[in-house]
């Protein structure tokens, strides 16, 4: 998945040709990456395949992948292929499901199954299948019999009948003079309850046909006379057993001697045995233990751990215990007060995450170029709204949002500084990071932060482990690097000190923070010379409601991180 979600890095590439699906053995393997026009053929066909999971989704992909490179017949050469290839395909819709309730992107999804892989408790949708369900015992009922045949059969509960119908008082459905009648209390009441009572036991007697014929070899009946003080047996069973005298009226002693007297009439094909009500099982499933007092066991080791994989999500969540109470998603946020009654922005879309991801997926997987262009998207944007779930009555509103996105100046002095003007070389989109963390106190960050008017201050905890993430975009311009993040919020408007506001309300700052520091740290050991203040240009948040081309600045947020204090704040992360 790796290889496929970054077709062009040659070493993904090669380990995932060593894999069994492609059948390729150590000669074959050796030949194939010492040719170069074989190696890019297959990183043409992974190129292929990763366009086809952004475009039509992860299972539409894989199935295309098993398909045209015959995994299932390389794995059938293998041992224990049935097993492998049910849970592989188990596998996948696994992935598949997660990719929809989520809206995981490529990256998210290869995430979502790291995370999946190493966590202890597995759900029951995750258990093994069987491979095959040919030798396993199969319940079903005497209806969704019919038809089908099964070596042995056992029929445990032939003896016993409802019989609802005798206590019936409202309602009494039969047939009468050749029609179906419903009797809601006439006067021939108990006449027809006494037809639907044969009409039910001949239905039953049709059912007990059925299942009598459904065994190859034997079927099983157990028989208990089970009847009231004053009415024996009524099942189809004991109807069918009954000859000159009706079975069910006989004592236990006749019926036990009718029963052995059908074994010797047929004994090729009927055999009868008296269970002993004190038998007992020979063997066990589960090896009985003696009584014996229980007691829980003591703790005797400290269990917590301040080691986690952590995320801007996560900490963000410490933030929220003065704040507001705001919606789980970010971009249903209610409207500040204080704006109430401005008009809302002409490009109007629903609030929800259906719009942000749906906003965010088209800027991840269309140049900012062709936005810039008006070039046709209209077959990618309808098939993200419907994978998204997003409703739009009138869908030209995104494109014109895009539009405005692409071209809308990031700088007020610079008027070519636009995404549509950037080298797609140089953007970096939906950029995945690990950060390692040292053992630090959110107070630490709280008071380093205190002053910068989008952070809001962290309930105090210890943490260490790692902090994961994914960044918008990542592009240089003229030289510098920038953190970018797009934001599908609805505010009242997109004033700067509403825009302030908006990224104080959900700890934006804290989030542009995080990423200045993994964008200083990656440029510092991937950049020769590297100087902060000649190299790193700042932050963008885009509020994408609310850009215009025509005006430089609008919908977005700037900052540039203080060099001093960004180095403090990589000290305590990192202890570096």
């Amino acid at each position: 998945m790796q290889a496929l979600a970054q077709p062009s890095d040659m070493a993904l590439l090669r380990q995932a040709l060593t894999l069994s699906w492609f059948a390729l053995d150590g000669q074959a393997l050796h030949k194939l990456l010492s040719d170069e026009v074989q190696l890019g053929s297959w990183l043409n066909r992974f190129q292929d395949y990763h366009l086809l999971w952004q475009k039509n989704g992860f299972m539409a992909m894989m199935l295309r992948l098993l398909s045209q490179e015959n995994v299932r017949v390389h794995i059938a050469k293998t041992q224990n292929a049935e097993r492998q290839i049910t849970n592989l395909h188990h596998l996948l819709e696994l992935i598949q499901q997660a990719s929809l309730d989520d809206h995981l992107g490529i990256h998210k999804t290869i995430a979502w199954l790291r995370t999946e892989i190493t966590a202890e408790n597995a759900g029951d949708e995750q258990q093994l299948r069987l491979e095959s369900d040919a030798d396993a015992v199969k319940i079903v009922t005497m209806h969704r019999s019919k038809g089908l045949e099964y070596p042995i059969v056992f029929c445990p509960y032939l003896w016993y009948r409802r019989n609802t119908l005798a206590s019936e008082k409202h309602l009494i459905t039969c047939h009468a003079q050749g029609e179906m009648i419903a009797d809601l209390g006439s006067d021939q009441f108990e006449l027809h309850r006494k037809i639907a009572i044969q009409e039910e036991l001949a239905e039953d007697l049709r059912i007990l046909y059925v299942a009598l014929t459904r065994a190859k070899y034997r079927c099983y009946l157990p028989w208990v006379n089970e009847r009231s003080e004053k009415k024996p047996n009524q099942s189809a069973f004991a109807y069918l057993l009954s000859g000159e005298k009706a079975f069910a009226d006989m004592s236990f002693a006749e019926q036990q001697a009718s029963l052995k007297q059908l074994s010797n009439d047929y004994p090729a094909s009927f055999s009868y045995q008296l269970i002993d009500k004190d038998n007992t099982l020979q063997g066990s499933y589960q090896v009985s233990k003696a009584e014996q007092d229980l007691s829980a066991h003591q703790q005797k080791r400290y269990l917590y751990s301040t080691w986690q994989m952590s995320s801007y999500t996560a900490l963000s969540y410490l933030s929220l215990h003065d704040a507001p109470e705001l919606p789980l998603d970010k971009a249903e946020e209610t409207s500040d007060p204080t704006h109430q009654g401005t008009q809302q922005e002409p490009l109007a879309l629903a609030k929800g995450a259906h719009t942000g991801n749906v906003l965010h997926d088209l800027l991840e997987n269309i140049a900012f170029s062709k936005l810039a262009l008006r070039e046709d998207i209209s077959e990618r944007r309808d098939n993200t709204c419907q994978r998204y779930g997003l409703k739009v009555e009138q869908p030209e509103i995104i494109n014109e949002l895009l539009y405005q996105a692409v071209t809308t100046p990031l700088n007020l002095h610079d008027t070519e500084f636009t995404l549509a003007n950037l080298d797609e070389k140089s953007c970096l989109k939906e950029m995945p990071f690990y950060l390692m963390l040292a053992d630090f106190s959110t107070a630490e960050i709280n008071f380093l932060l205190q002053d910068s008017p989008t952070y809001k201050a962290l309930s105090e905890k210890q943490m260490q482990g790692y902090l994961t993430g994914f960044i918008d975009l990542i592009f240089v311009y003229q030289g510098r690097y920038y953190v970018l993040d797009y934001k599908s919020n609805a505010l009242p408007d997109y004033h700067p000190e509403t825009l302030i506001h908006a990224m104080r309300e959900h700890n934006y700052g804290l989030q542009y923070w995080i990423y200045s520091v993994v964008l200083h740290i990656y440029l510092q050991k991937r950049l020769p010379n590297y100087q902060f203040d000649k190299h790193f240009g700042g932050v963008r948040y885009l509020f994408l409601r609310g850009m215009q081309a025509n005006q430089a600045m609008s919908g977005v947020f700037s900052d540039l991180p203080d060099q001093t204090r960004l180095n403090e704040l990589v000290a305590i992360l990192t202890a570096s």
